[in-house]
């Protein structure tokens, strides 16, 4: 018998220019020095038994990086927390744990805050090209949702939602923009992070 965790982790400062498979190996490893009882894959090359969410594109900051971790024993949350910040790389901090699962697969949106150097004109007819495994595919910022735009001394600061088949990297956005990062991920319009609040 095992035990589902879901494991929220911050992916901040330098560590936003680590890759996504790269950021996936930090994590088991991370999950291999803890004192926690892991369920391992059977087979010649047992791994940790663990599931993610998508990675966010190589530069964005990732405040939302969702983990399943499978245990063998009932742990407290608060238990898991410790072990996993107590052996965690500098800046991949895990930022909470419940004792859920969440089938990541069923994520259908994510939440985006970009700042963009001044002047800048955020204009939902321009058209973004995304690179896929079969070619370009264009996204129009129509696609984007819940858009809030507002202005900071220097910046001009976007919050949006955007469908996860629509995604793309926000530094697309503009030649200007300064810093990207990821704040949440959504399953129909609930935010994951609501499942730490209410304790589940």
């Amino acid at each position: 018998m095992s035990y589902s965790y879901l494991v929220r982790f911050k992916k901040l400062g330098p560590y936003r220019f680590v890759a996504g498979l790269d950021t996936i190996t930090m994590i088991e490893r991370t999950f291999r020095r803890t004192n926690l009882k892991l369920t391992f894959t059977e087979g010649f090359h047992p791994k940790p038994k663990f599931s993610y969410i998508d990675p966010v594109s190589t530069g964005v900051i990732d405040l939302a990086f969702y983990v399943n971790i499978n245990l063998e024993e009932d742990y407290d949350p608060q238990v898991v927390y410790n072990e996993i910040a107590a052996v965690q790389p500098l800046h991949l901090k895990i930022d909470n744990v419940t004792k859920n699962f969440v089938n990541l697969s069923k994520i259908e949106k994510y939440e985006f805050l970009v700042f963009v150097k001044k002047p800048f004109d955020f204009d939902t007819t321009k058209v973004i090209e995304k690179k896929t495994k079969r070619g370009i595919r264009q996204i129009s910022l129509g696609v984007l949702e819940n858009v809030r735009k507002f202005e900071k001394k220097d910046y001009v600061v976007i919050n949006y939602i955007i469908r996860k088949e629509n995604t793309f990297n926000p530094y697309l956005l503009s030649d200007k923009v300064f810093l990207a990062l990821r704040k949440e991920a959504y399953i129909q319009d609930n935010a994951l992070s609501f499942l730490f609040e209410r304790g589940a």
